[in-house]
């Protein structure tokens, strides 16, 4: 059995392919995404968070984070035991002045994840379930007080 095959024909100039542009919001990565645990101020020690404190005051995306924080902190979502745009925070929100004081809560402390939410908070759509109505039994009925109009 043989098996012959046809070469597609050439043509003297290959077509470009087309690519359309796809849009991001920003074409430039902050340096945090790559190593997220340099931020976090339960992990590391001082000299990472100092590290991780310099990258941030080179970082060209640094007036966009500071606009999100005190966007953040006035919605009530500050930061928590992390260092975001150069400034490092403790596990209740104060801004940690000295580094080499800072203490990292034990790992079994550790506090739970919290999930900050950058856009609108969606509504509900259907109402809340309302509570069962009850009544007390002490041996002898209650007097009626004038509320079961419902």
């Amino acid at each position: 059995m043989s098996i012959t095959r046809i070469a597609p024909p050439k043509t003297e100039t290959p077509v470009p392919a087309r690519i359309s542009p796809i849009k991001t919001k920003s074409t430039q990565r902050p340096p945090c995404a790559d190593g997220p645990d340099d931020w976090d101020m339960d992990a590391g020690n001082p000299d990472s968070w100092r590290t991780a404190v310099g990258t941030c005051e080179r970082c060209p995306l640094l007036a966009q984070c500071e606009q999100m924080v005190q966007a953040l902190i006035e919605r009530g979502d500050g930061p928590r035991a992390m260092i975001w745009a150069g400034v490092a925070y403790d596990n209740s929100g104060s801004v940690i002045e000295n580094l080499d004081r800072h203490r990292t809560a034990p790992i079994d402390h550790k506090r739970p994840m919290q999930i900050i939410r950058n856009g609108p908070r969606q509504l509900r759509t259907t109402p809340a379930l309302t509570a069962p109505r009850r009544h007390i039994v002490l041996g002898r009925p209650l007097k009626p007080t004038g509320t079961d109009a419902l």
